[in-house]
């Protein structure tokens, strides 16, 4: 039995070939081609709900005189209503990069998210054979990976893709502090550092992994620094600093943590946390029923939904470490890789309303742990009789063929929004947002009768949901009915639990609703309790445009069709501008005549 973490410290002799390294290296590449062959699905789907906004019709990413603004501030600053909680430059630095290599082809982007999935499949390989010291198991793990159903959001939704290359940095700075003990100890624990706080930076939730990373570089110091507190002191100090600095930062940029305001309170998100875990860990063990979003139930009291699942995670908990003290430390590291990046899960119940909080792609690192213990199994298999042998490598077979067959599948849902809309609808008929989202796609197609059609039954599904009231008040607008429209905004206008963007955004529409009906006295009033809430609102400049011009007022509505130019880059707002322009210059030789 395994007492220690095993380092693979065997390089390969100088006088090696390269056909003799490469007979060695069938493995990795095996398990990558799998990871590319399983996903090539992927390379025919398109752009899909966030991709639109993110990347389409980002100006940010598609160009880089905006590399300041990527370096310094949050992900979604291109869109002023978007409240912020995310800083992720380097995930923004490579959607630039991709761009400028591939500009908007969906097939290139696909392409990029692939390769960088198959580059996580292969240092999961790398990680296994640093632990176990077995290529049998390395290659089992690795496999898996590859061909794991649940990794099929993260991998085909391109702007999912942060997922990927956090997954990847913090991959390689582990496999950095189990490099061979000769390379020293100062060198790997200090480039560690620096991938593990880069990672931060594609995705903030790694920050609970520093407690893996420290206990690694412990590991690493031992028996090599002074006494124990010594080697606590340089094993975490780089790694505390780094986290420290990224906080100080992401302070600065988001003037907050990105978590105080949110859909419910904390006392929800910690009563309804454990039944969470266990939603995703049932969901990487069997990977079926997946969809793109789910609906979980939420409470507020600890009732059995809470202690239930809470001892079912504690059990987990005991039942790893009992493992890793008697039988392979490598039980306690894949257990603390399943469930520390699970941790923010708190945050999501908290920030994210219903139908948000829980996604496919918040797996793809904790799989990883999940594989390990796989790649355990298979190299204790091969250590048994033969029939042991058989059993293990016909089971192993069994699941890679049935996961390479569902993640191939899974993908044609990522085609574009309405597939990807309707299978959510398939998976879970009584959630409203999808068919919500679903009314978006018809609308913007022109389909305004199928798009106000699934807007009502949106709002039929959550009749108190403001975002589907707010969407189905848009819906009923485009298509002038505008008594319902006003009946629904005012109604939201009583409610007392909408935050302060919504509030405006509902205020604003309801302004839009009385211009139409010639309520033109009402209209300025809402549009000056939107101005007063926030100036420089997206669209409330386009609204003032419109009044002003339909009170005659042609020099304030250029104004104000000047401003939202300026605030939105809204190009209909510039045309109207013009217009008016060309029509101040046809009627100036007439005025002229007249004097």
């Amino acid at each position: 039995m395994r007492k220690r973490l095993k380092g693979d410290s065997r390089t390969p002799p100088p006088w090696e070939n390269w056909r003799e390294r490469l007979s060695k290296s069938w493995t990795p590449l095996a398990v990558c081609s799998l990871a590319l062959v399983v996903y090539s699905r992927s390379l025919f789907c398109g752009f899909i709900r966030d991709d639109l906004p993110q990347i389409v019709h980002n100006p940010q990413v598609q160009s880089w005189q905006y590399l300041p603004q990527i370096l310094t501030l949050h992900l979604w600053n291109h869109i002023p209503q978007f409240q912020a909680l995310f800083y992720r430059p380097l995930f923004s630095l490579w959607m630039l990069v991709i761009d400028t290599i591939g500009g908007l082809s969906p097939w290139f982007w696909h392409l990029s998210s692939v390769l960088l999935h198959a580059a996580c499949t292969y240092l999961v390989y790398r990680l296994s054979k640093r632990l176990t010291g077995s290529e049998v198991g390395a290659g089992a793990a690795a496999a898996v990976f590859a061909v794991h159903p649940i990794h099929v959001e993260a991998v085909t939704w391109v702007s999912a893709s942060n997922e990927l290359l956090f997954s990847l940095l913090t991959l390689w700075a582990m496999i950095v502090l189990l490099s061979p003990r000769e390379r020293g100890d100062r060198g790997p624990i200090l480039f560690s550092t620096l991938l593990y706080f880069g990672s931060l930076f594609a995705k903030e939730t790694g920050v609970v992994l520093i407690f893996l990373m420290v206990a690694l570089a412990l590991i690493r110091l031992k028996d090599r620094v002074g006494g124990w507190g010594k080697r606590f002191v340089v094993a975490s100090s780089p790694y505390v600093g780094g986290t420290v600095a990224y906080l100080i930062i992401r302070w600065y940029v988001l003037h907050g943590m990105g978590v105080e305001k949110g859909e419910r309170g904390w006392r929800q998100a910690i009563f309804t946390s454990p039944s969470i875990v266990l939603f995703y860990l049932r969901k990487l063990l069997v990977p079926v029923h997946l969809s793109g979003a789910y609906v979980n139930p939420i409470y507020a009291s600890p009732t059995t939904a809470f202690w239930l699942p809470a001892a079912a995670i504690l059990l987990f908990v005991v039942s790893m470490t009992w493992l890793a003290f008697r039988v392979n430390p490598i039980f306690g590291y894949s257990a603390a890789l399943i469930l520390l990046p699970l941790l923010p899960v708190l945050a999501t119940i908290r920030v994210y309303p219903q139908g948000d909080m829980t996604h496919d792609r918040y797996l793809y690192l904790p799989s990883v742990g999940l594989c390990l213990l796989i790649g355990i199994v298979a190299d204790r298999a091969r250590h048994s009789v033969r029939s042991v042998r058989i059993v293990a490598a016909s089971v192993l077979g069994i699941v890679l063929i049935s996961f390479s067959v569902l993640t191939f599948a899974q993908q044609r849902f990522y085609d574009n929004d309405i597939t990807y809309s309707q299978q959510e609808i398939d998976f879970n008929p009584a959630n409203g947002f999808p068919y919500a989202m679903l009314g978006n796609v018809y609308m913007d197609q022109g389909q305004t009768d199928l798009a106000l059609k699934n807007y009502r039954m949106a709002s039929a599904r959550a009749p108190d949901d403001a975002r589907i009231s707010l969407l189905l008040s848009r819906g009923l607008f485009a298509v002038q009915q505008y008594t319902e429209t006003e009946a629904i905004l005012n109604r939201l206008l009583l409610r007392t639990d909408l935050d302060a963007k919504r509030q405006i955004s509902v205020r604003l529409s309801l302004a839009n609703v009385e211009i139409a009906l010639g309520n033109l006295d009402s209209a300025q009033q809402s549009l000056q309790q939107v101005e007063q809430a926030d100036p420089n609102f997206p669209e409330l400049h386009w609204a003032l445009g419109i009044l002003y011009k339909k009170r005659g007022q042609i020099q304030l509505a250029q104004t104000a069709f000047d401003k939202e130019y300026q605030l939105t880059g809204d190009k209909e707002a510039q045309q109207q501008s013009d217009m008016i322009t060309l029509e101040m210059l046809r009627t100036q030789p007439d005025d002229g005549l007249q004097h």
